[in-house]
């Protein structure tokens, strides 16, 4: 046969094959879809689910979002839904990753979503054939039915209608004083202003704080054993209280009646302090007088101890041993520091008694009259 003839049966074949066709009413519809599934080798794994939800038959495994396997059958066991999944020779999945139920989109298909472990996988094991995920690993997503209803409490009298309710009752509560708030708001930011701009101050008295208690902390010791201390002396005073109290009562009583001591002036300790300071001032003078001689008072001495040994002076006394003055006495000799009384001594007496009686109408009438 020539070419010819082979191009002319060739185009009949063609037309006679459309009509066929056509008579026969096949389309692109009835054409079979591949089927979706793993090509190749493969093991299996089993993951455990709390529910499994929307999820179709061969759904994909995917992991970081890269296709890994499928969902080849799921079955119910004890009120949990366990997946079979086939993975891909090549893959390896460590021991601890979990598996989740997630969907790309909201109307979208679920699918298997893998998971590595949230720590390091332990000592580098491998999920092998026939391992499972258990139920503390897997997850579901929220549904579209969840993701309606959560929807529906947010808008349909939920937290916008709360958020609307609270922001009323902020302009009730402001209540036509918002420009005393802008003026709160004003001066709070002032003040954050302030704040920051000394920052570097409140750094170092922050400091400073800081090194004080380090100070504090590394003499804590020294601290310790003062307080130690101080123990014993502190349980003194207190064992001594009473004591102390007593004696301070004793001391207020001795004030007391020194206070009471009379004086010439007055009524006060210093008219007595003051007379003390005079008989001092009086017996300096004597000790220091160059004709002072003690001889004379010694010599008075024997007979005034002998009348007055006792609590009462003797009556029986004897004259012979008594010399008087300048008067010289057969058994003791005149005191030289003695005189007789001339007119000089009368005007002294007189002048005595004249300063006497003048005080004493001081001390009567009061000073000034």
């Amino acid at each position: 046969m020539t070419p010819r003839g082979w191009r002319v049966v060739s185009a009949g074949a063609c037309a006679g094959l459309m009509l066929s066709t056509a008579a026969c009413g096949v389309g692109l519809e009835s054409l079979p879809l591949p089927a979706p599934g793993v090509s190749g080798d493969y093991y299996t794994l089993y993951a455990v689910f709390d529910n499994a939800l929307n999820l179709p038959a061969q759904a994909k495994v995917k992991l970081q979002g890269a296709d890994i396997g499928e969902v080849e059958a799921m079955r119910v066991q004890n009120y949990e839904a366990i997946v079979t999944m086939r993975i891909k020779d090549g893959i390896s999945l460590p021991v601890g990753a979990g598996a989740e139920l997630r969907s790309a989109t909201p109307l979208g298909d679920v699918f298997v979503a893998v998971e590595p472990p949230p720590g390091p996988a332990s000592n580098g094991a491998l999920l092998s054939d026939g391992d499972s995920i258990p139920i503390a690993s897997t997850s579901s997503a929220a549904t579209i039915e969840e993701l309606l209803t959560t929807s529906s409490f947010l808008i349909n009298g939920g937290v916008l209608r709360n958020l609307t309710k609270v922001v009323n009752g902020l302009g009730e509560a402001v209540g036509g004083r918002g420009e005393e708030m802008a003026d709160l708001i004003g001066e709070s930011t002032a003040l954050i202003g302030t704040l920051s701009s000394r920052s570097n101050e409140i750094r170092e008295t922050l400091a400073s704080t800081n090194q004080l208690l380090v100070t504090v902390s590394e003499q804590q010791s020294s601290i310790d054993d003062a307080i130690s201390a101080a123990g014993p002396a502190l349980g003194t005073l207190n064992a001594n209280t009473a004591q102390m109290l007593d004696l301070l009562a004793q001391v207020a009583q001795v004030s007391s009646q020194v206070g009471k001591f009379p004086s010439v002036s007055g009524t006060g300790a210093g008219g007595m302090v003051a007379d003390i300071n005079t008989i001092a001032a009086e017996l300096n003078d004597a000790a220091t007088d160059p004709n002072a001689s003690l001889a004379a008072v010694n010599r008075l001495l024997p007979p005034l101890l002998k009348i007055t040994n006792s609590t009462s002076a003797h009556v029986n006394a004897d004259l012979e041993q008594l010399a008087i003055g300048a008067i010289a006495d057969p058994n003791h000799p005149a005191d030289p520091g003695s005189r007789l009384p001339d007119s000089s001594d009368w005007d002294a007496l007189v002048g005595t008694i004249t300063y006497t009686l003048m005080r004493l109408q001081g001390r009567v009438l009061g000073t000034g009259r």
